[in-house]
């Protein structure tokens, strides 16, 4: 029960927070694509599946997708990711470190930053004269974009609940987050929180689901300048995988699928979105891996040591160009 009113009392914070940042006297409007630097999560291994991870578990980029992923983590690990997206239009990073806590009971901090460099401003060449061909469009500066998203997380299973809770065998996770967003001189702020619970049954094979909420009070982002505030609406994602083992091979086979549904685009078909991947691990050394990151085919790869695990993906684009994603994550400590 104790865990449970600890759940309560970081949501009511977070509700009293984003309520203080509403009330400032300006109109909230839904932001369209305030969040989208976070909706592609961090690590390659996920990026490798199509972006399927609602139930995947036991890493710390469990962070980005499903906080309850993180109960898993048996041990202190660090990630650290690159990416350059769309010809390298796109610089996107994230760093994330997990810990165990207390019993069943983890902690995780990250960042995710995606930037985009020498971004035009452009004036008049007379600005206060209306434009014309004595009066042409000049690049006035260029300036840099940098989206930040800065996670504190808890996650833990539910084994002295109540009851029936207790005998679900459910993982939960929370991470309340803050946001930082700057072009040029005008900055932006905001304060949200994800969510997530999942549930394993062991065995052979070994199945999981998942599922999470992103911004799950809606998280607001407020100008520094203007005071206009926009607000990132939730995001569901439920998701399941299955792990084959296969002894004769000294392999495993998993196979991951989500779907997720943004409110921000409620009746209109964007509003779902579907990843779905396959991993073929190799002797838990080499990982071969494919998905469809919602129609884009992806493609990566991995080697896993005892301490420490590099992956990578590639994700092409007819019209964006191509992405590649590499991290690595490191453990240490009891296992």
């Amino acid at each position: 029960m104790m865990q449970i009113n600890r759940l309560h009392a970081q949501a009511i914070l977070l509700a009293l927070g984003m309520l203080f940042l509403g009330s400032q006297g300006v109109a909230q409007v839904v932001g369209r694509y305030s969040g989208e630097f976070m909706a592609a999560g961090a690590g390659a291994r996920s990026q490798g599946l199509g972006g399927a991870a609602a139930a995947s578990s036991g890493e710390p980029w469990s962070l980005f997708f499903n906080p309850a992923g993180l109960a898993s983590v048996d041990r202190a690990q660090l990630g650290l990711m690159h990416s350059e997206r769309f010809a390298g239009v796109v610089d996107y990073d994230a760093v994330a470190f997990s810990m165990p806590h207390e019993a069943n009971q983890t902690l995780t901090v990250g960042m995710l930053r995606l930037g985009v460099n020498g971004i035009p401003f452009t004036t008049l060449e007379y600005p206060d004269q209306p434009m014309g061909d004595a009066n042409r469009i000049e690049v006035d500066k260029y300036v840099n974009d940098g989206e930040y998203a800065f996670y504190l997380a808890k996650a833990g299973r539910w084994d002295n609940a109540a009851g029936w809770i207790n005998d679900l065998g459910l993982s939960w996770g929370v991470a309340p987050k803050l946001i930082f967003k700057h072009i040029g001189s005008y900055r932006h702020y905001g304060l949200g929180l994800d969510a997530g619970l999942m549930k394993h049954w062991e065995g052979a094979p070994l199945f999981a689901v998942g599922f999470a909420v992103r911004d799950l009070l809606g998280t607001l982002i407020k100008s520094e300048k203007t005071g206009r505030t926009e607000v990132i609406v939730s995001t569901f994602r439920l998701g399941g995988s299955v792990m084959l083992p296969l002894p004769v091979l000294e392999a495993d086979f998993t196979i991951l699928a989500d779907g997720a549904y943004r409110t921000e685009s409620i009746g209109e078909k964007e509003a779902f979105e579907y990843h779905a991947g396959a991993e073929y691990l190799v002797r838990k050394i080499l990982a071969l891996r494919a998905g469809s990151d919602n129609g884009e085919l992806t493609f990566g790869g991995g080697l896993a040591f005892k301490l420490v695990s590099i992956d990578y993906a590639f994700i092409g684009h007819d019209d964006l160009g191509d992405t590649h994603r590499i991290s690595l994550t490191a453990r240490w400590g009891r296992f």
